[in-house]
């Protein structure tokens, strides 16, 4: 069975009643949706269990409760998105490496959460967002599995050299998020691997700013902040790339994750001084044909070195994690 999520005003115009509104799903007789299966309509009457629902999923009654590892950049975002108050979720602790800024974070948003350990985290909440970096991936996710919690990673990088955590998750039965960031064409990448890929390579496209500081950069002492034009900083496979820069191509290990790995994805990362913006393209190639996808980001408010795409995308898989949660509570009758 298959749930249109409509808002009240739609589901009043859609159904032509006034006051409590019915709600519409569309189910097909051999129980899922096909494009040519016999598709049905049911309303749902206010007195119906599905109904009061969907109701209490609109009220915000109830609420997951969400710990956030790392209470930096992204971790101010997902406050400001769960102000609005259309998330059905609610910071229940933050635990950080800097005690001071976790402090900080619940004093500004006035969260009613408990600043404390992962361990004490992890069983506060329904759920784990890690926004601290790469070094604090496999710790959350032991976390997750140790408490039997789903997590949100957003160092996507760091998976990538640690492929046995997503393999315990699953064995755990512990779901591992995995955002878009900040790029786009995801959907198509997946979807292309179905019938197989013969290259996919990216090229992130940086002011020099953003890249300063990256260990690569350090260690192959190149100065990328006196450049007068743009200069390819790197070149290789995405296991590399986010080695090379952890916190300025997560977008890779996502792209690696959801098509060819991470030996097979090629990356190509250039510092330019007359860049405006972080941008990154996507070039595919397979039995489907050709695909490009080239997003163009404006830098984070507070850090330069990450996209403000990033952010919302933890916030969208934010969304989408409450709303899962909430459909699946037992303590609401279906």
């Amino acid at each position: 069975m298959y749930s249109v999520a409509l808002s009240l005003p739609e589901l009043s115009s859609f159904t032509g009643r006034r006051g409590p509104c019915a709600i519409c799903l569309y189910v097909d007789g051999a129980g899922g949706a096909t494009p040519t299966g016999n598709v049905a309509h049911e309303f749902l009457a206010p007195e119906d269990n599905r109904y009061r629902r969907r109701m209490r999923m609109e009220n915000s009654m109830i609420k997951m409760k969400v710990a956030l590892v790392g209470c930096g950049n992204i971790g101010a975002d997902l406050c400001i998105a769960l102000q609005k108050g259309n998330i059905p979720a609610v910071i229940s602790a933050l635990t950080d490496v800097d005690r001071e800024r976790a402090y900080v974070l619940k004093r500004t948003f006035q969260l009613r959460a408990s600043v404390c350990s992962l361990d004490d985290a992890a069983n506060k909440s329904d759920f784990l967002i890690e926004c601290a970096g790469a070094g604090a991936v496999k710790e959350v996710v032991e976390a997750a599995i140790e408490h039997k919690k789903d997590c949100l990673i957003m160092s996507v990088g760091s998976l990538m050299s640690q492929p046995e955590l997503l393999e315990q998750a699953r064995e755990h039965k512990v779901q591992v998020r995995i955002p878009s960031g900040a790029l786009c064409g995801l959907d198509g990448v997946r979807a292309a691997m179905e019938a197989g890929l013969h290259s996919v390579v990216l090229t992130t496209r940086k002011p020099p700013k953003g890249l300063v500081g990256a260990p690569y950069l350090v260690e192959n002492q190149i100065d990328v902040e006196n450049i007068s034009e743009e200069m390819v900083v790197f070149e290789g496979n995405a296991l590399e790339a986010v080695k090379a820069f952890p916190a300025n191509v997560n977008v890779a290990g996502a792209l690696s994750l959801m098509g060819m790995g991470p030996k097979e994805t090629m990356v190509r990362v250039i510092a330019d001084p007359n860049a405006l913006e972080n941008s990154h393209q996507i070039v595919a190639e397979g039995a489907f044909g050709r695909l490009e996808a080239t997003t163009r980001n404006l830098p984070s408010p507070r850090n330069p070195k990450s996209s403000y795409l990033a952010s919302l995308s933890a916030c969208a898989e934010l969304r989408n994690a409450a709303m899962d949660f909430i459909l699946h509570d037992p303590d609401i009758p279906f």
